[in-house]
């Protein structure tokens, strides 16, 4: 029973980044009805600008712009998490407008390739700027290790399954209780009857699409 456990706690640091990936493909495909498998891919990005701007610098995923920008001096906790976040909600309205918008009407086979072929096409851009090695940049939550007996838990990983955890629910609520839930959900059940309602899909949609990098 105690190895068990141990293999459970062991896991919540993993199983939180899958609940956060689920949960953004979970906004996309209700709103858009296109099953993201490129989440991972805008995951990496946020991260990866989070990680430049606590060094100070600006990562240019672009083909022929430098790979960074250095600004002068890193950026704390907040103002790096904000901007990462600002910065992957912009990525994911220009997927959705160039992307996925002009494939709304099209077969779920297609939408499914496309999705993939973004994927690979971040990562490359990715792996091309700056590599594959690790960025190294300082923990959010505290890391400290927590004991009871012969269980042990890094603190840093209890932290981040409990916001998960958190985000989940106030999406939950969000989408019943919520006006904008509401027409999401209307949305998603039928266009023609949310187009009748006086509600836009694609507007809908967009919006969905601007904070799947909140979830990650």
């Amino acid at each position: 029973m105690t190895q068990h456990l141990v293999f459970l706690l062991l896991g919540l640091g993993n199983g939180a980044v899958f609940g956060a990936l689920a949960l953004a493909i979970v906004l996309t495909y209700r709103s858009s009805g296109v099953l993201n498998f490129g989440s991972g891919a805008i995951a990496l990005y946020v991260a990866y600008v989070y990680a430049f701007l606590r060094q100070g610098q600006i990562l240019l995923p672009i083909p022929g712009l430098p790979n960074t920008v250095d600004f002068g001096q890193p950026l704390g906790l907040w103002p790096a998490l904000v901007i990462s976040l600002a910065f992957g909600a912009l990525l994911g309205l220009l997927l959705y407008v160039a992307v996925f918008r002009p494939l709304r009407t099209a077969p779920p086979v297609a939408k499914a390739v496309a999705a993939l072929g973004l994927s690979l096409l971040v990562t490359g851009l990715l792996a091309e700027k700056i590599g594959t090695d690790a960025v190294a940049v300082a923990p959010i939550f505290p890391v400290e290790q927590w004991r009871s007996g012969d269980l042990f838990v890094s603190s840093d990983r209890v932290y981040f399954a409990l916001t998960m955890l958190g985000l989940a629910v106030l999406l939950a609520l969000a989408f019943r209780f919520t006006k904008f839930g509401l027409a999401t959900r209307a949305a998603a059940e039928t266009e023609r009857g949310a187009y009748l309602s006086g509600i836009s899909p694609d507007r809908i949609a967009a919006y969905n699409w601007m904070p799947v990098s909140y979830t990650h």
